[in-house]
């Protein structure tokens, strides 16, 4: 800048190329608007820009988010019938991608084609690229069905965003079904190419293949690096085969490649996994030899592997060890603790916690919501009721998400009083209750008996105007079937029945699932309604559903003694649909035919 600013002090007039260089510079440095004045300048004076210095000042606008600018500035000789160069094009497509404008990029791509100029593979790539980073694989896909249906080949740069894609999306197989065609087809793969598959083929457990794959590369002369030989040694890990990792992690050694933290922990979940803990101690002592300290995620790991692996006193011995003790050491301690179904002890820890980690702890909400529900399924209930109350004074408090599991531990555990209260506390915070969290308080109400509350808290979420669903329907009428329900009074008009005709009636709009049926198939059978539970029967395999070990028992169960020969052609019919039998059905076929025999002795 400042040898510009001498040649025009000197009397000196920049040509166009001068200039180019100038905007480029400032563009580089982030100095839009100073390249803006320059630009502005040099068309003042009369000097007609080139194609270098009317792309540089464009890439320069694009990349320090003047998108919308460099389009408007690029139509300018576009429309005075200039060529615009494809790079132009290609650095407003990157622009725009680069700021999350897809639809402009597009428009940019549309504004090519109806300009008669061919985009090429980079302006493809640059939108392929963008749409693969926001997991929009069918945009993609298209765009590159397009680009190839044009005759433009593909490059190792757009093949590997699309494997990318792929593998986020957990399609490991299509992205090496992708690779092996590129490969066949004679496009370039570079070491990212590469990777991709390798990983991708580990991920499948195709740990062979990957090794293939690493040999290829060594053999074009391609320097396998620290992500390949860790991409290896963590599928060689996750099946348990220590030996093939030892192995690839003393070629990375031999051919000089340093080690780094993503491989011991890859070795050390390994050893782990296999239960060799003296061994994974000595790799953590040579992990320090070699200049990595381990870290609270390498203490993670480890408490996690023990845990796991059931060696709790391995895991507590671990814990106690370290002289600085992590958050998320906690967390994993208490989760072990949990899994092992020994809240008490889990309980414990958390109560020695510094009051920071604890309202870390608590702030962090997951961490403690297992020790939350172990303790309410425990029936420890004090316990789990003053943790609550901690989590309820912490900063953000509990999600909804968290209530629902709440409430459904308390269910899960008979406690509905305490169900009840965070039922409430919720409402109270403003969180709205969803029909999951109604269905569920449902659900406790019915399995405890308690009708009167059941029919409440339905009644209760009709009001609200939540919705019921299909899973609603099915807890209100499995609930009535298994039930007496004597005292139920209709708010409609006093009767029971047509009180519950008048949910079925909204329920039928719905689309039952199998559990559906089968809860309505032996809702009537035990309202000896054997005609009607054989209708829904028939109607769900009209359907397409595919009736279970469950339904069968149900509808076998309805029958009468003098239905006995039905029952066992419906039993027989079961077995040759290739449904299996289980002690229930038996049972039930059998308790028809004992009724047979019993009426027969009275008779």
């Amino acid at each position: 800048m400042a040898v510009y600013e001498h040649l025009k002090t000197s009397g000196f007039c920049p040509n166009v190329c001068t200039y180019g260089i100038v905007v480029k510079g400032l563009c580089r440095k982030g100095r839009v608007n100073e390249a803006a004045d320059v630009f502005k300048k040099m068309e003042e004076i009369g000097v007609e820009s080139d194609a270098f210095m009317f792309g540089s000042y464009i890439d320069g606008l694009c990349s320090n988010g003047n998108t919308d600018l460099a389009f408007v500035l690029l139509k300018r000789p576009r429309d005075a019938g200039s060529p615009v160069d494809v790079f132009t094009y290609a650095s407003v497509i990157r622009g725009f991608v680069r700021e999350l404008k897809f639809d402009s990029a597009e428009n940019v791509f549309l504004d090519m084609k109806q300009s008669a100029i061919v985009p090429d593979a980079y302006c493809y790539g640059a939108l392929i690229q963008g749409y693969c980073k926001r997991n929009n694989l069918r945009k993609a896909l298209d765009l590159d069905d397009d680009m190839n249906s044009n005759g433009i080949q593909t490059n190792c740069v757009i093949l590997s965003s699309i494997m990318q894609c792929l593998c986020h999306l957990g399609k490991f197989s299509e992205a090496v079904v992708r690779f092996t065609k590129a490969k066949e087809s004679s496009v370039f793969l570079d070491e990212i190419s590469y990777t991709i598959a390798i990983d991708a083929l580990c991920r499948q457990r195709k740990i062979g293949e990957a090794v293939l794959l690493l040999d290829e590369m060594k053999l074009k002369k391609m320097n396998p690096d620290v992500t390949h030989y860790t991409t290896l040694i963590n599928g060689f890990c996750l099946l348990s085969d220590l030996k093939n990792a030892l192995k690839i992690f003393n070629e990375m050694n031999e051919n000089g490649l340093k080690p780094d933290m993503a491989i011991f922990h890859a070795l050390i979940g390994g050893f782990l996994k296999c239960g060799r803990y003296k061994e994974m101690m000595i790799l953590l002592d040579n992990m320090v030899v070699r200049g990595l300290k381990p870290t609270s995620t390498t203490h993670n790991i480890v408490i996690d592997g023990l845990c796991k692996g059931g060696k709790m006193k391995q895991a507590a011995s671990f814990f106690n060890k370290l002289e600085t003790k992590s958050l998320n050491s906690y967390v994993a301690m208490i989760n072990g603790y949990c899994d092992l179904d020994n809240v008490e002890k889990a309980y414990e820890l958390f109560v020695t916690l510094p009051e920071q980690e604890k309202t870390g702890l608590l702030l962090a909400k997951n961490g403690c919501f297992k020790l939350l529900t172990g303790l309410f399924e425990k029936r420890k209930t004090n316990e789990a009721i003053k943790l609550f109350k901690t989590i309820l004074g912490s900063e953000n408090g509990p999600s909804k998400i968290m209530y629902s599991k709440l409430i459904a531990a308390c269910c899960r555990a008979g406690d509905m009083i305490t169900a009840r209260e965070v039922f409430v506390t919720m409402i109270a915070r403003r969180i709205p209750p969803d029909v999951i969290s109604y269905t569920i308080m449902l659900h406790g109400y019915f399995k405890m008996n308690c009708l009167t509350k059941a029919y409440d808290i339905f009644r209760r979420m009709i009001h609200d105007g939540i919705q019921p669903d299909i899973i609603t329907y099915t807890v209100f009428l499995d609930g009535e079937s298994k039930v007496k329900r004597k005292g139920f009074i209709s708010s409609e008009n006093g009767s029971e029945e047509k009180g519950l005709q008048r949910y079925l009636t909204k329920m039928q709009k719905l689309t039952p699932d199998l559990i559906h049926y089968t809860v309505l198939i032996d809702h009537h059978c035990k309202s000896n309604n054997l005609q009607h539970a054989k209708f829904l029967f028939n109607e769900m395999i009209e359907r397409g559903l595919k009736p279970d070990t469950i339904a069968y028992t149900s509808l076998i169960r309805g029958h009468s003694p003098k239905e006995y020969v039905e029952a066992q052609v419906l039993y027989n019919n079961m077995l040759r649909a290739g449904v299996p039998q289980d002690s229930r059905s038996v049972r039930a076929l059998e308790r028809v035919k004992l009724t047979i025999r019993e009426n027969q002795y009275e008779g």
